[in-house]
Protein backbone atom coordinates (compact mmCIF):
# COMPACT_ATOMS: atom_id res chain seq x y z
CA UNK A 1 0.00 0.00 0.00
CA UNK A 2 2.80 2.39 0.88
CA UNK A 3 4.44 1.79 -2.49
CA UNK A 4 1.20 2.40 -4.40
CA UNK A 5 0.64 5.65 -2.51
CA UNK A 6 4.16 6.77 -3.36
CA UNK A 7 3.62 6.11 -7.08
CA UNK A 8 0.26 7.88 -6.92
CA UNK A 9 1.76 11.11 -5.58
CA UNK A 10 4.60 10.96 -8.10
CA UNK A 11 2.15 10.60 -10.98
CA UNK A 12 -0.06 13.35 -9.61
CA UNK A 13 2.93 15.69 -9.32
CA UNK A 14 3.98 15.00 -12.89
CA UNK A 15 0.45 15.64 -14.21
CA UNK A 16 0.08 18.90 -12.27
CA UNK A 17 3.51 20.10 -13.37
CA UNK A 18 2.78 19.30 -17.03
CA UNK A 19 -0.55 21.13 -16.96
CA UNK A 20 1.04 24.14 -15.28
CA UNK A 21 3.85 24.25 -17.85
CA UNK A 22 1.31 24.07 -20.69
CA UNK A 23 -0.71 26.93 -19.20
CA UNK A 24 2.42 29.08 -18.81
CA UNK A 25 3.45 28.35 -22.41
CA UNK A 26 0.00 29.28 -23.70
CA UNK A 27 0.00 32.46 -21.65
CA UNK A 28 3.41 33.49 -22.90
CA UNK A 29 2.39 32.75 -26.48
CA UNK A 30 -0.81 34.70 -26.09
CA UNK A 31 1.07 37.65 -24.61
CA UNK A 32 3.52 37.62 -27.51
CA UNK A 33 0.70 37.62 -30.05
CA UNK A 34 -1.04 40.53 -28.34
CA UNK A 35 2.20 42.51 -28.32
CA UNK A 36 2.79 41.91 -32.05
CA UNK A 37 1.03 43.16 -35.16
CA UNK A 38 0.83 41.57 -38.60
CA UNK A 39 1.59 43.73 -41.64
CA UNK A 40 1.51 42.85 -45.32
CA UNK A 41 3.93 43.93 -48.05
CA UNK A 42 3.63 43.39 -51.81
CA UNK A 43 7.00 43.19 -53.53
CA UNK A 44 7.10 43.50 -57.36
CA UNK A 45 10.69 42.22 -57.39
CA UNK A 46 12.16 38.83 -56.62
CA UNK A 47 12.59 38.07 -52.91
CA UNK A 48 15.30 35.49 -53.54
CA UNK A 49 17.37 35.03 -50.39
CA UNK A 50 14.54 36.00 -48.04
CA UNK A 51 13.04 33.25 -45.86
CA UNK A 52 10.49 32.99 -43.09
CA UNK A 53 12.01 33.99 -39.78
CA UNK A 54 14.41 36.54 -41.29
CA UNK A 55 14.64 39.83 -39.49
CA UNK A 56 12.76 43.03 -40.24
CA UNK A 57 14.59 46.23 -39.36
CA UNK A 58 13.39 49.78 -38.89
CA UNK A 59 16.33 52.10 -39.64
CA UNK A 60 18.71 49.31 -38.68
CA UNK A 61 16.92 48.22 -35.48
CA UNK A 62 15.29 44.78 -35.25
CA UNK A 63 11.52 45.22 -34.89
CA UNK A 64 10.19 41.87 -36.08
CA UNK A 65 10.48 38.87 -38.36
CA UNK A 66 9.13 37.54 -41.63
CA UNK A 67 6.03 35.43 -40.99
CA UNK A 68 5.21 34.00 -44.42
CA UNK A 69 5.73 34.49 -48.16
CA UNK A 70 3.40 33.52 -51.02
CA UNK A 71 2.73 34.56 -54.61
CA UNK A 72 -0.20 36.90 -55.01
CA UNK A 73 -3.09 34.77 -56.35
CA UNK A 74 -4.48 37.77 -58.23
CA UNK A 75 -1.13 38.75 -59.77
CA UNK A 76 1.71 36.20 -59.77
CA UNK A 77 4.19 38.98 -60.58
CA UNK A 78 3.83 40.13 -56.97
CA UNK A 79 5.11 38.43 -53.83
CA UNK A 80 3.00 38.80 -50.69
CA UNK A 81 5.13 38.93 -47.56
CA UNK A 82 3.52 38.99 -44.12
CA UNK A 83 5.69 40.30 -41.31
CA UNK A 84 5.20 40.19 -37.56
CA UNK A 85 6.28 43.44 -35.90
CA UNK A 86 6.27 44.66 -32.36
CA UNK A 87 3.09 46.58 -31.70
CA UNK A 88 5.02 49.65 -30.59
CA UNK A 89 6.84 49.88 -33.95
CA UNK A 90 6.06 53.37 -35.36
CA UNK A 91 4.70 52.23 -38.72
CA UNK A 92 3.03 55.25 -40.35
CA UNK A 93 1.02 55.65 -43.53
CA UNK A 94 4.14 56.91 -45.32
CA UNK A 95 6.46 54.16 -44.09
CA UNK A 96 8.10 52.24 -46.92
CA UNK A 97 9.57 48.73 -47.09
CA UNK A 98 12.47 47.53 -49.20
CA UNK A 99 14.75 44.53 -49.52
CA UNK A 100 18.31 45.13 -48.39
CA UNK A 101 21.42 42.97 -48.54
CA UNK A 102 23.71 42.93 -45.54
CA UNK A 103 27.22 43.69 -46.82
CA UNK A 104 28.57 41.06 -49.21
CA UNK A 105 27.37 38.09 -47.15
CA UNK A 106 24.23 37.66 -49.27
CA UNK A 107 21.93 37.86 -46.22
CA UNK A 108 18.70 39.62 -47.23
CA UNK A 109 16.32 41.35 -44.83
CA UNK A 110 13.44 43.81 -44.97
CA UNK A 111 14.26 47.42 -44.15
CA UNK A 112 11.56 49.91 -43.10
CA UNK A 113 12.10 53.62 -43.60
CA UNK A 114 10.18 56.85 -43.48
CA UNK A 115 7.30 57.80 -41.27
CA UNK A 116 6.77 61.49 -40.59
CA UNK A 117 5.78 62.46 -37.03
CA UNK A 118 2.66 64.25 -38.25
CA UNK A 119 1.30 61.30 -40.23
CA UNK A 120 -1.15 58.81 -38.73
CA UNK A 121 -0.37 55.30 -37.59
CA UNK A 122 -1.05 52.64 -40.21
CA UNK A 123 -2.80 50.45 -37.64
CA UNK A 124 -5.19 53.25 -36.68
CA UNK A 125 -6.35 53.95 -40.24
CA UNK A 126 -6.71 50.28 -41.26
CA UNK A 127 -10.12 48.64 -40.72
CA UNK A 128 -10.10 45.89 -38.07
CA UNK A 129 -11.04 43.20 -40.59
CA UNK A 130 -8.09 43.97 -42.89
CA UNK A 131 -4.34 43.48 -42.64
CA UNK A 132 -2.45 46.81 -42.69
CA UNK A 133 -0.29 47.01 -45.80
CA UNK A 134 3.09 48.72 -45.99
CA UNK A 135 3.90 50.14 -49.40
CA UNK A 136 7.06 48.71 -50.94
CA UNK A 137 9.61 50.71 -52.90
CA UNK A 138 12.26 49.78 -55.42
CA UNK A 139 14.99 48.06 -53.53
CA UNK A 140 18.61 49.14 -53.56
CA UNK A 141 19.46 45.56 -54.48
CA UNK A 142 17.22 45.66 -57.56
CA UNK A 143 18.57 49.07 -58.57
CA UNK A 144 22.12 47.75 -58.33
CA UNK A 145 21.22 44.75 -60.48
CA UNK A 146 19.59 47.05 -63.04
CA UNK A 147 22.76 49.13 -63.25
CA UNK A 148 25.02 46.09 -63.50
CA UNK A 149 24.80 45.71 -67.33
CA UNK A 150 25.74 49.39 -67.79
CA UNK A 151 28.73 48.97 -65.48
CA UNK A 152 29.83 45.85 -67.35
CA UNK A 153 29.58 47.74 -70.65
CA UNK A 154 31.68 50.61 -69.29
CA UNK A 155 34.32 48.22 -67.97
CA UNK A 156 34.41 46.47 -71.35
CA UNK A 157 35.00 49.80 -73.13
CA UNK A 158 37.81 50.66 -70.71
CA UNK A 159 39.32 47.22 -71.23
CA UNK A 160 39.26 47.67 -75.03
CA UNK A 161 40.99 51.05 -74.75
CA UNK A 162 43.60 49.59 -72.43
CA UNK A 163 44.28 46.78 -74.90
CA UNK A 164 44.76 49.31 -77.72
CA UNK A 165 47.22 51.32 -75.61
CA UNK A 166 49.18 48.20 -74.68
CA UNK A 167 49.26 47.13 -78.33
CA UNK A 168 50.57 50.56 -79.46
CA UNK A 169 53.24 50.55 -76.77
CA UNK A 170 54.27 47.05 -77.80
CA UNK A 171 54.59 48.04 -81.46
CA UNK A 172 56.66 51.09 -80.54
CA UNK A 173 58.91 48.97 -78.34
CA UNK A 174 59.48 46.50 -81.17
CA UNK A 175 60.45 49.34 -83.54
CA UNK A 176 62.94 50.73 -81.02
CA UNK A 177 64.45 47.27 -80.54
CA UNK A 178 64.87 46.86 -84.31
CA UNK A 179 66.27 50.38 -84.80
CA UNK A 180 67.71 51.90 -81.61
CA UNK A 181 68.85 54.98 -83.56
CA UNK A 182 65.27 56.25 -83.34
CA UNK A 183 66.04 57.34 -79.79
CA UNK A 184 69.41 59.00 -80.70
CA UNK A 185 69.64 62.55 -82.01
CA UNK A 186 72.00 62.69 -85.03
CA UNK A 187 74.39 65.50 -84.33
CA UNK A 188 75.75 65.57 -87.91
CA UNK A 189 72.35 66.37 -89.36
CA UNK A 190 71.91 70.11 -89.89
CA UNK A 191 68.79 71.88 -88.92
CA UNK A 192 66.61 72.84 -91.83
CA UNK A 193 66.71 76.56 -90.86
CA UNK A 194 70.53 76.75 -90.90
CA UNK A 195 72.68 76.86 -94.08
CA UNK A 196 75.42 74.28 -94.49
CA UNK A 197 78.95 75.72 -94.17
CA UNK A 198 80.07 73.65 -97.19
CA UNK A 199 77.62 75.36 -99.48
CA UNK A 200 78.40 78.97 -100.53
CA UNK A 201 75.70 81.44 -101.24
CA UNK A 202 75.42 82.07 -104.99
CA UNK A 203 77.29 85.29 -105.97
CA UNK A 204 79.21 85.48 -102.70
CA UNK A 205 83.03 85.63 -102.72
CA UNK A 206 85.10 83.13 -100.83
CA UNK A 207 86.44 84.20 -97.46
CA UNK A 208 89.65 86.29 -97.88
CA UNK A 209 89.11 87.05 -101.62
CA UNK A 210 88.42 90.58 -102.82
CA UNK A 211 85.21 91.28 -104.50
CA UNK A 212 85.30 91.72 -108.29
CA UNK A 213 84.48 95.25 -109.50
CA UNK A 214 81.32 95.67 -111.44
CA UNK A 215 81.61 95.72 -115.22
CA UNK A 216 82.63 99.14 -116.71
CA UNK A 217 84.00 100.48 -113.43
CA UNK A 218 87.43 102.17 -113.46
CA UNK A 219 90.08 100.54 -111.39
CA UNK A 220 92.29 102.67 -109.19
CA UNK A 221 95.94 102.74 -110.21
Amino acid sequence: METDRHYFFEGLFIIVFSVAAAIVALWLGSTGRHDDAIYRIHFPDSVSGLTAGDSVKFRGIDVGTVKSMILDPADPRLVVVDVRLRKDTPVKTDTRASLTMKGITGVVFIELNGGSPETKSLLDVTPPDKVPEIVSEKTGLKAALDELPKLVEKFSAIEDQAKKVVKSVGELTDKVKDNPSLLIWKSGKASPDKASPDKATPGASPKGASASPPPGARQSP
